[in-house]
């Protein structure tokens, strides 16, 4: 099924995916919902934009160009030249936690689909990547665990499917998964940072970011101060079972 990516209104949108993203994306909505395709929506949030992508707002006009589901995705630090400014406090994740349970209500809820890829590991058993039940391939044909970790050691070009799945890196995730107890943590790299690294170095895998290599020691060290600041509201909100009191930052 198509997903669309985009990441609030025009301005919001555009700082991030580039000029005139926002108004490719509605026409691309558009004209799937004139010729009854069903589709979706992929959104990155973050500090900055939490609030509008999740806006009563933005999810009407989301609604009314034909948008059956969206896939919130938490703003992952990947990258040489990514900003931490843009992760979220524990508020405000915990606010993301909340509201996207709102969002898919059966009373009081919108007409689409929201699932979020970090908030609901509940129903997954924590972490799905490195080919337990989804992976990603990259432009290159390298086939990495997940869309945010851009490690591998095997190729689609030189490799079949089924061999690539069978990857060191692969079978070192499957072998630690779920990475921790508490599926409101259950990434290697963003929750659990000590983890990616030594999983990287066992493998022997090696960076596959398009842009510039990106050793897996610095991308979690920007994550370490995330991590230790998102736990205790994670064990606070995953123990007591239900949606977490805590209100968003402004």
């Amino acid at each position: 099924m198509v997903s669309v990516s985009i990441e609030g209104f025009e301005a919001a949108n555009d700082s991030r995916r580039g000029s005139g993203h926002f108004v490719k994306a509605i026409a691309a909505m558009e004209r799937m919902h004139a010729h009854r395709i069903p589709f979706g929506v992929s959104i990155c949030y973050t500090s900055k934009n939490y609030r509008d992508v999740t806006s009563d707002e933005f999810l009407d006009l989301l609604i009314e160009k034909g948008c059956v589901f969206a896939w919130y995705f938490h703003y992952m630090p990947v990258g040489m030249g990514a900003s931490t400014d843009l992760l979220l406090t524990p508020e405000q994740r915990a606010y993301m936690h909340d509201r996207v349970r709102e969002i898919r209500g059966l009373e009081g809820g919108k007409e689409l689909f929201a699932i979020d890829f970090q908030n609901d590991g509940e129903f997954t058993n924590g972490c799905i990547a490195g080919g337990r039940i989804y992976c990603h391939i990259n432009a290159a044909g390298d086939v990495e665990p997940c869309v945010f970790i851009h490690y591998s050691g095997a190729n689609i070009h030189e490799k079949s499917l089924l061999d690539c799945l069978r990857q060191p890196l692969f079978l070192k995730y499957r072998e630690g998964q779920p990475f921790n107890g508490n599926h409101l943590r259950p990434c290697p790299m963003l929750e659990n940072p000590e983890i990616l690294p030594r999983l990287v170095q066992e493998s022997g895998a090696r960076s596959t970011d398009l842009e510039a290599p990106e050793d897996a020691e610095h991308l979690c060290a920007k994550c370490e101060q995330y991590a230790r600041s998102w736990a205790p509201t994670a064990e606070q909100v995953w123990s007591a079972g239900r949606p977490a009191a805590a209100q968003p930052e402004h």
